[in-house]
This record gives structure tokens, sequence and C-alpha cells, in this order.
């Protein structure tokens, strides 16, 4: 029922205050388009009658963040009052996180003088000087009023990097060494110093740099990105050096922070096999969009994200290449903006060896799932396990799939390889076990399920959802009632506001006949979660059972147009219930018989946990 959440180290609150906030990898995947929104990006039926129809729905696109609808919506009110200066700042705004940078960058030059989004424009206006090589022209445009913390780091970078540019690599590491502001300026200064001394040839002055940022872990507390890009750049220049050892023990360095983290687990096999090794950043653009990228990472959380999405699609506009990792984190917002062709798009330009590929065909298979497309989401996890036989996370997110489809043979199978693939320590993998235990019992074969959901609890004997599933499968078999309506009444103490956990224990009251502590318990879920047909549906039924048989109608109606929609064959018996009511209450079960495990068993958790 929770989906696991992956939480990432990011900047302290001071990043609040981005200059955006407005009203490299060696690696590369195609060439960067400068004007190119993604593909998949949903676009606007434009149909509008009026400037302020257009404005309307260009600014509720905005607010639901769908910039492919708003630019669209823009483009028409502008059309309609091409010299509004409102109208300029929100549609370049639009355009910018569209990825439209030369339609951003066309409003972004009549608005550098601008008070509102002056800052913003000249950004828009650098970056595309930078891009072309004009790096006078990009530090010129850089120059900004009233800076905060942020735009001071961010305008540093940037103008050093057109130093590089310009065959001015000295100026560029003053123009960082000089500068002067917060204490987590500290990493990405020593990041973006050790970039620009290794590409302007200064190797001792990258060592150093990029060794202080790995010395010492705390770093990461800042930026991990930097960290872990730190201690591969740092890996790189030593492998290119000829210097093996110092190479694989800055790779070393990272790993102790991510174990699994592919770049560098790649780049470790590259180094050791003797291969040919690339630089860490190829050139000025690569490295401007390298520290937007590392910047906007660090904000990519909450009420930034849509500051991140404008320092990603800069990066991407102002990069002759698109970095994997970008892209990356351009779907990972699109994804959380509910964008899931958008998503697709990006995932699909990761090119295949990239070390960010494997992720994205999982996140793609996943993404197929949550729009429907079932068939394709099984035949791309299916090739993602064939690719990668040893990945746990392709097996975990296969079997998840395939049970949410109720295949559940395939999942165990999924599952039993899992179990082989997972380090015997993993802290979640008591999920492994509950998930193969929900399999079996769906299957009715109690006698494999009971052992693995016995096992997860003894990994893990307060976990609330093994509780309740055991306990409640335990009540609605007639075995083990007492300690199995404690398991269920101590989930519902560990989780006091999950309305699926409070409903197990109100319908395992109604299973064994005890309807007034059933409709207690079923009131409390619904309160909780008041749209879902399960839990009205077993309201109802409880109020017919108390004969409060007019509220029993009234919690069946709602559930027939309950969020998310009841499955076609709970339609058919709740129309029934609505027509006949209820047959006489059934006779608790016998000792020992089990009932139809699909029928009664508590609702499937909606995703695994995955082990670490």
């Amino acid at each position: 029922m929770d989906r696991t959440r992956i939480s990432r180290i990011a900047l302290a609150a001071a990043l609040a205050s981005a200059v955006l906030a407005g009203p490299a990898g060696a690696q590369t995947a195609e060439p960067a388009a400068q004007d190119a929104p993604a593909t998949g990006t949903e676009r606007a039926t434009v149909n509008v009658q009026s400037l302020s129809g257009a404005y309307l729905a260009a600014k509720m696109a905005r607010e639901n963040r769908q910039p492919g609808i708003a630019a669209d919506y823009y483009d028409e009110a502008l059309r309609l009052d091409p010299t509004s200066e409102v109208l300029q700042q929100e549609a370049m705004f639009a355009y910018l996180a569209d990825g439209r940078f030369k339609d951003g960058v066309d409003l972004a030059a009549k608005l550098v003088d601008n008070e509102t989004v002056g800052k913003v424009a000249q950004i828009a206006v650098a970056l595309d000087a930078l891009h072309d090589g004009r790096f006078d022209a990009a530090i010129e445009s850089l120059k900004l009023r009233d800076t905060s913390d942020l735009d001071s780091l961010l305008v540093a970078h940037l103008s050093a990097w057109a130093d590089v540019g310009a065959g001015r690599g000295k100026e560029a590491l003053r123009r960082i060494d000089d500068l002067r502001g917060a204490s987590w300026f500290a990493a990405f200064n020593q990041y973006q110093t050790g970039l620009i001394a290794g590409l302007t040839g200064n190797l001792d002055r990258a060592r150093s740099s990029l060794g202080a940022l790995i010395s010492d872990q705390s770093s990461a507390q800042t930026s991990v990105d930097a960290y872990m890009a730190g201690a591969e750049a740092l890996a790189r220049l030593e492998a290119r050096a000829g210097r093996k050892r110092q190479a694989l023990d800055a790779v070393a360095r990272g790993l102790e922070l991510a174990p699994n983290y592919e770049p560098l687990t790649q780049l470790q096999s590259a180094i050791q096999d003797g291969k040919e090794i690339a630089p860490p950043i190829a050139d000025a653009q690569a490295g401007a969009a390298e520290t937007l990228y590392i910047l906007g990472q660090a904000i990519n959380r909450g009420d930034g994200q849509d500051v991140a999405l404008l320092y990603f699609q800069f990066a991407r506009a102002v990069a002759k290449t698109a970095d994997p990792k970008l892209l990356t984190a351009l779907a990972g917002i699109a994804d959380r903006s509910k964008q899931i062709d958008l998503a697709l798009t990006y995932y699909g330009q990761i090119p295949e060896g990239s070390p960010y590929r494997r992720t994205a065909e999982l996140q793609m298979g996943l993404d197929l799932w949550q729009a429907d497309r079932k068939s394709e989401a099984k035949v791309h996890l299916r090739k993602a396990v064939e690719n990668y036989p040893s990945d746990l996370q392709a097996h975990l997110a296969l079997a998840d799939v395939l049970a949410a489809d109720k295949e559940y043979a395939e999942a165990v199978t999924m599952l039993d390889k899992a179990l082989t693939l997972a380090p015997k320590n993993a802290p979640n993998l008591w999920n492994i076990y509950y998930q193969r235990g929900i399999a079996f019992e769906r299957q009715k074969e109690w006698d494999k399920a009971e052992p693995d959901l016995r096992r997860a609890l003894e990994l893990e004997p307060d976990q609330p959802q093994v509780l309740n599933y055991l306990g409640y499968s335990w009540v609605d078999m007639d075995r083990n009632l007492d300690e199995g309506l404690q398991m269920i009444r101590t989930a519902v103490d560990l989780r006091p506001n999950d309305g699926y956990i409070i409903d197990s224990l109100g319908w395992a009251y109604y299973r064994l006949g005890r309807f007034d502590e059933a409709v207690e318990q079923l009131e409390r879920a619904v309160l909780i979660m008041p749209a879902d047909p399960t839990l009205n549906d077993h309201l109802g039924d409880a109020y017919w059972r108390v004969g409060r048989t007019r509220e029993a109608r009234f919690q069946w109606n709602r559930a027939l147009v309950g969020d998310p929609a009841p499955e076609a064959v709970e339609v058919e018996k709740i129309k029934r219930k609505l027509a006949d009511g209820l047959p006489a209450a059934e006779t608790a079960p016998r000792p020992g018989q089990q009932r139809a495990a699909n029928e009664n068993a508590p609702a499937e958790p909606k995703a695994a946990a995955q082990p670490n």
C-alpha cells in the first residue's frame, strides 16, 4: 500500500531563494537541440476564442505543471496580443520549461531590464551566447543585479566556464577562488574547480580540489551529486594519466557512499580492464551544463522542482550533446508531474551502454504500466530481466506488475530469483518474502504462503503490512483467532491513520459475525479514505447486518462511484446488493476450513519496497 520512497540529500533551505523562482558525463546521447520540446510532451489542442481564454488556459496548464500545453496557449495569447509584457514574461518561463529555448531567448532578449524576470532573462541570453561560442557576451550578460547566494554561485561558475571557452583557464580558476559566500559553496566550488583545472591541463590543482571534495563524506550532505560526480571525475583524470591505483581509489570512495552506483561500477570495470577512459568534461559548454545540472539536482525536491526543471532545460540547451543523467533527471520530473509520455520520451533517448540505461529501462516499464499500457509494460520488463539477469531491481519490478495483473505464478518465479540475488542482510529483504507470500496466498497455496509471511515477520517483527496480512488471513480461515486479531490490532496501533489496515480489522470483525465492532472500525476507515470503493462497500455490508439498511445502500452507491473505480466484477456484486440486499449471515467456517483467498484477503500492497 505504501510506495517506497528513496530519500536524497539536498541543500539547506537557503537554496529556496533560487534565482529562477518566478511568475556531464563522458557518455553522451544524441545532439542536444536548443529549441526542441520533447516529442512525448502533451500539446494543447488550441481552440480558444479570446485572449482571456488563451491566457487562463495557459495559467491553468502552468499550475498543473504541463509546460507543453502552457506554451501552446501562450503562443495563441501572444498572437492575439504580441506587445503585452505580462504575457511575454509568463510565456518566457513556459517556453524555457518546455525546452523551447530559442523561443524563450527571443522573449528574454526583450525582458533583460524587467524588474520581475530580468535575472532569468539575462541568464537565458547568456547561455545562448555561451552555446554559440560568444563567451565574452555571455560573461557580460551574467552581470546580475541584487544577487542572492545561489545567484552568485551560479553566475561565478557559468562565467568561469565562459572564461574557459575563451581560453582563459587561469582567470576561470581565479574567478571561483575569489568567490565569497555561504559555507555550502565549498562542495560546488571544489567540484567545478576540479573540472576546470582538469580540462585546462592543471592536473595538480584538479587532484587537489577533487581530492578535497571526496576526502570527507560530509560533503555529500551538501550535494550527493557533486560528491559522486567528483569521485568519477577524479577517477577519470587519474586513469587517463596512467595512475590506475589512484583511479580505483577514487572510485572506491564513491562506492563507499553508494555501493551500487552504476556510473562508478561501470567505470571501475573499464579501468580494471585497461579500456580507454573518456575525460570528465569535454568543453566549456559541457561544463556550464554540468554546473546547471548539479545545482538543479540540489534543489530538485518539493517546491524546488519547477526551478530545477528550468536548470535542467538550460543545461540541455547549452550543451552540444544531451547527457544521459540530465535526460534521467528530466524524465524524473515528468514522472512526478504525471506526464508519462514525456517521461518515456526522455528515457527512450538514453543510449544503450549508458550506465543510466538500466534504470531507464525499468522506469519505462513501470511508466507504461501507469499509462495502462500493460502488455507493453510486461514485454519491456521481461526484456529488462533478460538483458540484466543479475539485476535485483529488474526482477522485483517485473514481479510487481505481474502481481498487480494477477499473474501470480510468474510473479513467484521472479521473486524466487530475487531472493537468490538479494543480499542476505538487505534491510528490506522481508518485503520479498512478503510479496511472495501474497502471491502464494492468491493462488490458494496457503501451505507455501504462511511460511513466507512468517519469515517476513521474523525479519521485521513490527511491520504493520505483514501483521495485517497474516493476521487477517488467519482470522478469515478461522485459525489462530486470538493471535490473528491481535496482529491486526497491533498493525492498527502502528498505523492508526491507514484506512486499509483499519478496514482489515473491521472486516475481520465482520467475518466473525461481530457486526457492531465491524461498523465502528469500518466507519473509521471510511473517514480516512472516503472515496475508496472497497471500504465503502465493506461499510455498507456492515450497516446492513446491523439493520441500518438505508445507510447500507448509501455506502454501496458511494462504492460504485469510488476512486479508483471498482472492478467490473465488484460493480455487478454491488448492484445485486442494491437490488436485493444481503442474504442471511453466513455461519462461521469450520475450524481449519480455508476460505477463497482471492475473495477475502486484505488489499494487496500497491508496490513492493525495494531491498537495498
